[in-house]
């Protein structure tokens, strides 16, 4: 892709993306964030990453987060994770996409960790 290609890719990256979970240990950037997981193209898990997308992301798979139910299914799928995030500007609005997220999709995953709406 050459430069141009490698400066779009950070644009990208900027402002949202979507990636392997493996790449997105390397990809992701270090912004807070709202995160998607899809197992097998099925949504399973939406979350907020106020610490950084990346930082989560590894600990995901590396099973760093496996204290609890959803971490540890997602560190047993880690190979066969597609993750997409969107970078957001505060922990506040963080929050609140990922409430809406959870509302809106009712992701199985949320709801065997405690995290659902209902």
């Amino acid at each position: 892709m050459g430069l141009f290609g490698d400066i779009l890719k950070s644009v990208m990256s900027n402002m949202g993306g979507k990636d392997s979970l493996k790449n997105a240990t390397r990809s992701a950037p270090n912004s807070m964030g709202c995160y998607k997981i899809y197992l097998h193209g099925s949504l399973k898990y939406v979350g907020k990453a106020e610490d950084g997308l990346r930082k989560r992301f590894v600990q995901y798979y590396n099973g760093t987060t496996a204290g609890y139910s959803s971490g540890r299914t997602i560190n047993e799928h880690k190979d066969e994770l597609i993750v997409e995030w969107v970078v957001l500007d505060s922990r506040e609005k963080c929050r609140q996409v990922e409430r809406q997220w959870i509302e809106r999709f009712d992701p199985e995953w949320n709801v065997q960790s405690g995290w659902s709406h209902d």
